[in-house]
């Protein structure tokens, strides 16, 4: 595959601060003179808003095969935009276009095991019926939950409940220049060293982080009016929300069942609609 890489990257574990970290990626010119920051692994939260959710059901036969119903959610993410989460500018290692794809999917397994999986593709072109076309860079973030768990957000989904605010944590193959901060205005991704032609020094044993991992996925899901800004707090007159949390943290041991825990309050408040507001925790050990 062709990807379209605008710059050469390179690995080094020739710190200027070794009592910071001890590696570091950076991005080079042709003549491999260095032309940005040191990149290390960045391992804070960001939040996205997740728009067009929906359920997407389908029917497969083939030949004389059963057929077979297949189902999952779908929809896209866009970076936070608004105070303290103000937006960081995602790219790839090795190129200066800003990922405007990122895509949430989620999938309900046949048993009892969850996860987080993030997958990237760099932008590349192809032939299809004589014709080229260019895909873009994109990310996609994939969760399995287990039916019990699919089907309670499906429904919601299929409720009406197609907005939502996404946070992500810990998340293998992004990395930012050191900051003291937990905010980054600037991500790079690594999804893989050898599509990106990843440079190392002989020697050097250093296996970087890639698209894969992630440590936390949080979805609140809300339906009322909106003033185009999601938050996951009610602050609005006349506002009717109902907010459906699930958490899903990577486990480092084999996966249980997690906890489903639904409760259901309203309160009466003068010049207030009553607000419902159900929280779903989800978590994984």
């Amino acid at each position: 595959m062709d990807y379209k890489i605008e710059k050469p990257i390179r690995l080094s574990s020739k710190s200027p601060h070794d009592g910071l970290y001890s590696w570091f990626i950076e991005e080079m010119d042709p003549a491999t003179k260095q032309l940005g920051p040191n990149y290390i692994p960045w391992s804070w939260n960001f939040h996205f808003e997740a728009r067009d959710l929906m359920v997407v059901r389908s029917l497969e036969k083939k030949d004389d095969k059963p057929a077979e119903v297949r189902q999952h959610i779908r929809g896209r993410l866009f970076p936070e935009m608004k105070d303290r989460r103000a937006a960081a500018t995602f790219s790839f290692f090795g190129t200066n276009r800003t990922i405007e794809s990122f895509t949430l999917n989620i999938v309900r397994t046949t048993g009892d095991r969850e996860g987080i999986h993030v997958t990237g593709a760099m932008a590349f072109e192809y032939e299809w019926d004589f014709e080229s076309l260019r895909q873009s860079d994109s990310v996609e973030i994939e969760i399995s939950l287990t039916p019990e768990k699919y089907d309670t957000l499906a429904e919601f989904i299929a409720d009406g409940r197609s907005k939502a605010v996404v946070t992500l944590g810990l998340i293998d193959g992004f990395y930012s220049p050191w900051s003291p901060s937990i905010r980054t205005n600037d991500i790079k991704i690594l999804s893989s060293l050898q599509d990106q032609k990843v440079k190392i020094d002989a020697g050097n044993d250093i296996a970087p982080p890639v698209l894969g991992k992630a440590g936390e996925f949080v979805l609140r899901l809300m339906m009322g009016r909106d003033d185009g800004q999601l938050s996951d707090t009610t602050s609005d007159e006349d506002t009717e929300t109902l907010a459906q949390r699930a958490t899903v943290q990577a486990p480092t041991s084999p996966i249980e069942l997690g906890q489903l825990e639904k409760k259901l309050s309203q309160l009466a408040m003068p010049l207030w609609i009553t607000v419902g507001l159900l929280t779903i925790d989800i978590f994984l050990r």
